[in-house]
């Protein structure tokens, strides 16, 4: 079965509403009602719509609508025009209405070659609705070509105080059309629905159930319009040449009574919202905002590419909102809301950063299926919770590239967490210790040779100290003379470059898997207990030393001032806050490191914290091109914070060495 296709008439002239409704905007960051219907036929599973608009209106409709769609679903246009008739016919003088839906479909024939969805572009039909029949077409077999469906609306969910409304009235049996009129005319009248026919007024149950254009057809439709439109226009030419329609569900009606076709009947119980009068429009605002605030629809309704993007992945449930979340500085990263009440977190990864993307989702699948097998085995572990979980798409990959070349994936949402970006007490520190050091454990029988290098040479010091040499040596900007005191103490320190990467060589230190990016926020802590829970942000995974990950985390976490402090009097290492870490971090991993890769943790503290303001002053000297500053020097400002927290380590290194002898395990 192909793909089933949306088709949407939008070549509605809007008599009655005095304008171009379709394109006059409902949502308070200007969306129209169509983009509700095609947010909602994306999420039922649609990837294709077809537009039926007026030739005259094509410009105003692509700038409005079809332009911005074009980007995030294929699009294609037919257009409905008074003269698109069959051989030996011709326009009445003094027409100017449309020759109805049915015409309008016939005007798409050449561009329908699959099961399709037809509605009007100005209704709004409801989520569930699309969904329904989104899944008859998909699943209707081949031999079921007579076959069609419409989704059925209560007469009373459709009505506008404002005017009369024209709707398909139905008689059902066993959820089965029996046959379908068309009333052109139904309003409250003396108090009651009523349809006007030939002056006279009848009654009509609320409780009717009547058709609002949204069928569900497959291609042997186009057939029976086309063979029907003759018979339709020889009658409408001699009884009403201005006026005559040729509605969508009289073709129905007739095939049904023929014996040549049935019609499923998809019940919905949705309200019926739509602009038919300039006056409505108050009534849709006000239910699209309502909408929003029950976490339906996104606030902003432009995030439909976003959308497209989401459909890829198997997610449990329909999607019913995308949106952009979080503050992260490399990855663009949206959150997905299912009806089944999930979450998901939706990300692009930044290939100016990750130049192989392939490689980063390989290392973390890997990685995350090693740690799987780990927790699976262990009591009271709650995997959904304790461990990034992976989506997949439909194809079976955990990555989708879409049609720009960028790449996508998706985790489970882990809900009720919190992260700290400053450490907000000893307790939370060493509980997110304890997850890092976890975390190593987990991961010490993982081959970390297989991994890729993530970003080549990331936490190579010796060759970060060579890059600063050849910055200073250029001096591109002419800074070196302003900042002669912090040059002379990184060279200084030069020995102190290859103290780990010397051990590493040596074999005297173990290559391990490592994060490497271990600042705290990169550890979710349960909003109640205040227990860290899951590491998260794997992109740095890459073959290391564990003094990498120790280090990082005091560099960021022990000390008392913000990383661009400029009052150095407020920067200071806390020497509390590094024993609550090392207690956490050594005692996790336990048995598994012995004395000498326990005692290079201190070293991998000082070095990374070294590493890092010889980064923030090589930028410095080179014109501050790769971190992000907001003042001037503030490069410099950050690269002076990390080596005053250097110089406070190095005047306790004897007391911090004590800290960590006595956790070691003998």
């Amino acid at each position: 079965m192909s793909e089933p296709i949306l088709v949407i008439m939008a070549a509605g002239m809007g008599s009655r509403y005095g304008g171009l409704k379709q394109i006059d905007p409902v949502g308070s960051h200007g969306e129209l009602i169509i983009d509700y219907s095609i947010y909602d036929a994306l999420r039922a599973g649609f990837k294709k719509v077809v537009f039926i608009i007026k030739k005259a209106d094509e410009l105003a409709f692509k700038e409005s609508i079809g332009n911005r769609i074009a980007e995030v679903v294929d699009v294609e246009y037919a257009f409905q025009e008074l003269d698109k008739l069959p051989s030996g016919y011709k326009v009445p003088e003094d027409r100017v209405k449309p020759w109805g839906t049915a015409h309008a479909i016939l005007c798409a024939k050449e561009l329908i070659n699959e099961p399709f969805a037809v509605i009007n572009a100005d209704d709004y039909y409801g989520p569930s609705a699309f969904k329904a029949i989104y899944t008859f077409l998909k699943s209707n077999p081949a031999d079921e070509a007579y076959h069609y469906a419409m989704v059925g609306y209560t007469l009373s969910n459709t009505l506008t105080e404002n005017g009369h409304v024209a709707r398909g009235v139905c008689s059902v049996k066993d959820n089965m059309l029996c046959s379908i009129t068309e009333r052109t005319h139904i309003a409250k009248h003396e108090g009651i629905t009523q349809f006007l026919e030939e002056d006279t007024w009848t009654p009509i149950s609320d409780d009717s159930i009547v058709s609002m254009n949204l069928w569900g057809f497959m291609p042997s439709f186009l057939d029976e319009i086309e063979k029907g439109f003759t018979t339709f226009l020889d009658q409408a030419l001699a009884t009403n040449p201005l006026k005559g329609e040729y509605f969508l569900p009289s073709v129905v009606d007739s095939l049904i009574h023929e014996g040549k076709a049935k019609a499923t009947v998809l019940h919905s119980t949705d309200r019926w919202y739509g602009v038919t009068y300039k006056e409505d429009k108050p009534v849709v605002v006000e239910a699209i905002k309502n909408f929003q605030e029950q976490g339906l629809y996104p606030e902003n309704i432009w995030t439909l590419p976003y959308l497209t993007l989401a459909n890829h992945f198997k997610f449990e449930g329909d999607i019913l909102t995308v949106n952009p979340t979080g503050n992260g500085h490399i990855n663009d990263t949206l959150l997905v809301t299912t009806d089944a009440g999930k979450k998901y977190i939706l990300q692009r990864l930044n290939q100016s950063i990750f130049k192989e993307p392939k490689n980063i989702m390989e290392n973390i699948e890997n990685v995350l299926s090693h740690l799987k097998a780990k927790l699976e085995g262990m009591p009271n572990v709650d995997l959904e919770r304790e461990l990034l979980t992976l989506v997949y798409t439909d194809s079976g990959d955990c990555y989708y590239i879409d049609k720009t070349g960028d790449f996508w994936r998706s985790y489970l949402y882990i809900d009720h967490t919190i992260s700290y970006d400053i450490v907000p007490n000893t307790e939370v520190y060493r509980s997110c210790a304890k997850k890092f050091g976890e975390f190593q454990k987990l991961l010490s029988d993982f081959d970390a040779s297989i991994l890729h290098e993530a970003i080549p040479n990331f936490h190579n010091t010796p060759v970060r100290f060579e890059t600063f040499l050849k910055t200073l040596e250029a001096d591109p900007v002419g800074r070196a003379a302003s900042v002669k005191e912090e040059i002379d103490f990184l060279l200084a320190r030069k020995d102190d470059m290859h103290a780990l990467t010397d051990k590493l060589e040596a074999g005297i230190l173990p290559l391990r898997v490592t994060h490497n990016d271990t600042k705290i926020n990169n550890v979710l802590v349960d909003a109640d207990s205040q227990e860290a829970l899951c590491v998260i942000d794997l992109d740095t995974i890459m073959p290391g030393l564990a003094a990498y990950d120790f280090g990082d985390c005091i560099r960021s976490g022990a000390t008392s001032g913000a990383e661009d402090e400029p009052d150095l009097t407020k920067v200071n290492f806390v020497t509390e806050l590094f024993e609550s870490f090392a207690e956490g971090f050594i005692g996790a991993v336990g048995q598994n490191f012995d004395e000498e890769e326990i005692m290079s943790l201190l070293m991998g503290a000082k070095l990374m914290t070294l590493e890092c303001g010889m980064r923030f002053l090589t930028d410095h000297l080179d014109g501050d091109n790769y971190f992000k500053i907001h003042r001037e020097n503030h490069n410099l400002d950050r690269a002076r914070t990390q080596f005053k927290l250097v110089q406070d380590m190095e005047n306790q290194w004897d007391e911090l060495t004590a800290i960590i002898k006595k956790f070691i395990v003998k």
